[in-house]
């Protein structure tokens, strides 16, 4: 279980820096309304950067990173919670999908042992 917890961890990670990267680069091309693209580039890559943190504490079997795993596991959600709650579909779609990984991540790390 503790790979499926490495996997879904890459994988959000790279989701989260990619998102980030995006939105920053859709900035430079366009003027934000929302806010400074900069600024939410910087937020989604120190999020990036504790997930990857925490899934390297997991690598190594070091049971500090098993509480703040469940938390982002937790904001994960309401990411995927937040994009459900919009109007337009194709957000709604990936809404749903952000939930059920973080869902699987929250749980394979249940499921994973302290000391395997």
């Amino acid at each position: 279980m503790r790979k499926t917890v490495l996997a879904i961890g890459a994988l959000e990670t790279f989701a989260i820096f990619g998102y980030g990267l995006s939105i920053v680069v859709r900035g430079t091309f366009e003027h934000s309304q929302v806010g400074s693209p900069l600024v939410q580039f910087v937020i989604y890559t120190l999020f990036a950067a504790s997930l990857t943190a925490t899934c390297m504490g997991i690598s190594k079997m070091q049971s500090w990173a098993r509480t703040p795993f469940y938390l982002l596991q937790c904001f994960v959600g309401i990411a995927g919670y937040t994009m459900v709650s919009g109007t337009i579909l194709v957000y709604q779609a990936v809404g749903v999908v952000v939930i059920v990984v973080a869902a699987a991540g929250f749980v394979s790390l249940l499921r994973t042992p302290d000391n395997v």
